[in-house]
């Protein structure tokens, strides 16, 4: 049986799609997969023409998709059902929102879908009906019906590595063509998680929600032993030749324990000894882990601060980690790694006042320099906590202007939704304050001015000049944009 694989997000990696396309070839079936989340590249008729073709004789059509990738997913979905296929949509979306997606697919998928997909193909194979599929959720009279969930994989080490052969594998070029996916064996960094689950519950993300709905389940976090991860590190520099950085997609690297940590310093550098890049939570980062983890390569760590308000870390966005937490993550990192870390703060939130953008900006001049911080634009993901909060606040109606659409690395910009409209110079200016921070200066903003520009007048006198609130916006948006600009330019000059 042939199955193709879409995905309409903007991600070439798709962790999850190619996990299932492996469990899908392990048991015998033959996969296709289409990158068909070019943001720049529109679905029009034509591009759903070449990926109807390559879905040939395909019996299972399955979508994959994050919020983001759902209208996209959609169209795609309309465009591909005269072919007359089972089509079942998958991936977070559908996980936390289905029943936006039920009046579309023909099923669709909540939670892990590498049981769910084998068990679909099975069916289908043998002319089983698939209605109580678990997992499973479609559209009867009119009403969404979900099935029960099965339990979450237990051990993540039985599952077979990610698909990564690039066979019958597909993606949208930017002139909207569908071309094979070649160029991609030749990245110099992959991306891979070795583990499932966050033992966080923050309200603005999927798995404050996920635990919810497989509670009763199985235990939410799931790791790789150390030696299956190493081999799976191994395994994939092996397959791309010019690899040359691993950037670890684990919520939180750092939740091993030192023992774990212990035994992957000692395995790693010879096994593998690629440099990587991975996240952390301020709560896990200890002298001894940083010191481990700098032994094993880390040549980069991830970590959210998100907000720079304990008020607002605490009350709204439910992440239970104080100032002082900050403070310590930050000394250990400095002690073992003072050039590697990125912070991340989410701006244009609508919870937040002027006083905890104030306090977010006093916590960042506390940090240790030198560091990177990358401003994120808020994004209310649909089947959120914090997306229902929004909702019952009559802030947003509902998806239509939740900014589901929106990239949220693409910077703070209060013109797309008016509920981001608050504290505009704020955002603004702390925005301006991303790049890298060192002695003098906090992104592009020199730190001697930083006392005065949150002063108390001239925070009063940009807010009742609206126009000035607009242009260090715009400076700050042009300061993300910027390197990818002169990137552009020089690689057309070479």
């Amino acid at each position: 049986m042939q199955i193709t694989l879409i995905n309409t997000d903007d991600e070439s990696w798709a962790i999850g799609m190619r996990s299932i396309s492996s469990v899908l070839r392990e048991g015998g079936y033959k996969t296709t997969m289409v990158f068909a989340g070019a943001s720049d590249v529109p679905m029009t008729d034509q591009v759903i023409r070449e990926i109807a073709a390559v879905v040939g004789d395909s019996e299972i059509i399955g979508i994959s998709s994050m919020s983001r990738g759902s209208a996209r997913a959609k169209t795609l979905i309309e465009g591909l059902r005269p072919l007359g296929r089972l089509i079942v949509w998958g991936g977070v979306h559908p996980t936390l929102f289905p029943g936006d997606c039920t009046g579309h697919a023909d099923l669709v998928c909540r939670g892990e879908g590498e049981e769910f997909m084998l068990d679909l193909a099975e069916r289908v194979a043998s002319g089983r009906g698939f209605a109580d599929i678990p997992n499973g959720g479609y559209l009867s009279d009119g009403e969404t019906v979900l099935n029960d969930l099965r339990p979450l994989i237990a051990d993540l080490d039985d599952l077979p590595f990610l698909d990564f052969a690039f066979e019958n594998e597909y993606v949208l070029d930017q002139t909207g063509a569908l071309v094979p996916n070649t160029r991609m064996k030749q990245k110099g960094i992959v991306l891979f998680s070795g583990s499932r689950g966050c033992n966080n519950s923050c309200a603005y993300c999927s798995n404050s929600r996920l635990k919810v709905i497989y509670r009763g389940k199985g235990r939410f976090v799931r790791k790789m032993s150390i030696p299956r991860f190493v081999e799976a590190a191994r395994v994939y520099q092996q397959l791309f030749p010019q690899l040359t950085y691993f950037y670890f997609t684990d919520e939180d690297f750092f939740a091993r324990s030192e023992d774990e940590m212990r035994e992957f310093a000692g395995t790693y550098p010879d096994a593998v000894g690629l440099p990587f890049e991975c996240m952390a939570s301020p709560r896990q980062i200890i002298e001894e882990k940083m010191a481990l983890a700098t032994k094993a390569g880390m040549h980069q760590l991830d970590v959210g601060l998100e907000s720079g308000s304990e008020r607002v870390r605490r009350e709204v966005f439910h992440r239970h980690i104080t100032d002082e937490m900050q403070c310590r993550a930050a000394s250990a990192i400095h002690a073992h790694a003072p050039e590697s870390v990125i912070y991340f703060l989410i701006l244009g939130n609508p919870y937040e006042q002027r006083q905890d953008l104030i306090d977010g900006v006093r916590l960042l001049e506390k940090l240790p320099y030198p560091f990177f911080l990358r401003a994120y634009n808020l994004v209310l993901l649909p089947g959120t906590n914090l997306y229902e909060k929004a909702v019952e606040d009559g802030i947003i109606t509902g998806i239509d202007d939740s900014a589901a659409e929106l990239d949220l690395l693409s910077g703070y910009d209060h013109r797309t939704h008016d509920w981001k409209r608050q504290n505009v110079y704020l955002n603004g200016l702390i925005s301006l304050m991303g790049g890298k921070s060192r002695r003098w200066r906090m992104g592009w903003v020199p730190r001697r001015l930083v006392t005065v520009l949150t002063s108390p007048r001239a925070v009063d006198y940009c807010d009742s000049h609206p126009l000035l609130g607009d242009m260090v916006v715009s400076l700050g948006l042009l300061g993300i944009r910027l390197p990818g600009i002169i990137n552009r330019l020089l690689e057309k000059v070479r």
